[in-house]
């Protein structure tokens, strides 16, 4: 190929890495949906303390019937929660969505918690959480919802692999030709004829065809991620 063709081929491979990089981040291919709606919750009060404010919270719907309160704690470094629960319960497990200040969902922790007592375990928010919605799962062996978390269908999870690896080949393509055309000087027609140009070529489509495979066959679904603290008296009066 004429030193043109292969310019132009860099060049495109520069336009498709771009394009690639704003699919990626444009359509969150790997981000999970929710069945459930943002629910405003009705504010009791906020405390504030000497180095955190406290934000209490009367629950509404079904959720009452298990948890009647729950407290957002914000310190200079933490955000947490801890709920009241409307009863001792044996074994019950809840979702605890979270939402930014424009109301789109951030996160969501899947808790579960045994003899309860009147209240929770310390729950760790996102920082940028501003809001929470708390939705039962199962309380006492009686499940109430199920539906929480759209499952992350495996298609979205290639198509993401896929354009990874194809950013990932451009970028190197592109790379590859400009430090031939940088450092070979009056050999670089020579060296683009090169068996080794070839070879860095090849070698840069086993790397994206190994990301691919990374991606695709190992990646955890991203559902709901336990992480419950220890415990913590509140008083919720």
């Amino acid at each position: 190929m004429t030193m043109f063709i292969w310019r132009i081929l860099a060049a495109v491979s520069v336009g498709v890495f771009v394009l690639g990089i704003i699919l990626l981040i444009v359509l969150r291919l790997l981000k999970n949906g929710y069945y459930h709606e943002f629910t405003q919750d009705e504010l009791l009060k906020t405390v504030k303390a000497a180095n955190s404010k406290n934000s209490i919270y009367f629950t509404t719907g079904e959720t009452k019937k298990f948890i009647k309160k729950y407290v957002i704690c914000k310190t200079l470094y933490d955000k947490y929660l801890v709920c009241n629960y409307a009863r001792n319960f044996e074994d019950i497990s809840y979702f605890v969505v979270q939402y930014s200040h424009f109301k789109r969902v951030i996160g969501v922790i899947n808790v579960t918690h045994r003899d309860t007592g009147d209240t929770s375990k310390v729950i760790a928010l996102k920082k940028g959480c501003a809001f929470v919605n708390v939705v039962i799962g199962i309380a006492d062996g009686i499940t109430v919802n199920s539906n929480v978390i759209r499952p992350l269908p495996m298609s979205k999870v290639r198509i993401n692999a896929a354009l990874r690896s194809l950013t990932l080949f451009t970028f190197l393509f592109a790379v590859r030709h400009a430090a031939i055309e940088l450092f070979s000087g009056i050999y670089t027609r020579a060296f683009l004829t090169n068996f080794c140009n070839y070879g860095l070529i090849a070698a840069s489509f086993v790397l994206a065809l190994i990301s691919y495979l990374i991606t695709a066959l190992c990646f955890r679904r991203r559902n709901a991620k336990i992480r419950n603290g220890g415990a913590l008296e509140y008083e919720f009066l």
